[in-house]
């Protein structure tokens, strides 16, 4: 199903089978008739924002001569001021982030450069991985926890995830690839010397 432009009286949707407009004059949350044209059954869930009003999006005004202009477009009026950088900005210029305004080089600087947990659309949780390595890949673990080590130590210390957490996976998955470690090397040692008894 698509949406058409809307209708100043009406939401007008379309038909999932002929495409014919379908308007609906009143506010439900769902419809179920047939169409006019096909006859066919269309069963449809409507959102309240259908036939609502859409938000305005502020325009910026020309900068007049002795007004602060834009950084990023020169022509328009400054109205705001990145909160991280301090850089003039208009309204089209302005990225709105959790309650703070931005420019885009200071969002791709927080994102992509300094890793900012409060800037990331997802991230890795290096504990888990690690967790993961020694305890499901238990078998391999001759190779998996010297990774799972590298991963422990080399992000030790950075925020991951997008909520507080708790340090008890980090050491948990310490402890084990301690563990395995020290579990290999008695194996290999007592393995050894079984192989040079037997030479002797």
């Amino acid at each position: 199903m698509s949406v058409l432009p809307p209708d100043p009286e009406a939401a007008v949707l379309q038909c999932p089978a002929c495409r014919s407009p379908l308007k609906v004059g009143r506010q439900v949350d769902r419809l179920e008739e047939r169409c006019p044209v096909c006859r066919a059954e269309v069963h449809l869930t409507l959102y309240p924002r259908l036939f609502g009003d859409r938000p305005g999006i502020a325009e910026d005004a020309p900068a007049a001569e002795g007004e602060a202009t834009c950084s990023f477009f020169p022509d328009r009026r400054a109205e705001k001021v990145c909160d991280e950088c301090g850089c003039f900005l208009s309204h089209r210029a302005a990225v709105d982030w959790g309650g703070r305004d931005l420019c885009l080089p200071c969002v791709h600087r927080l994102r992509e450069l300094d890793r900012s947990s409060d800037y990331l659309g997802r991230t890795k949780l290096n504990d888990r991985r690690a967790l993961f390595l020694v305890t499901l890949l238990a078998p391999f673990s001759l190779f998996t926890a010297p990774i799972a080590l590298v991963l422990l130590f080399r992000h030790r210390g950075k925020p991951e995830g997008f909520l507080p957490r708790g340090s008890a996976v980090w050491w948990i998955a310490l402890v084990l690839a301690i563990a395995c470690l020290v579990g290999w090397i008695a194996l290999l040692v007592v393995w050894i010397s079984l192989v040079m008894s037997d030479f002797s």
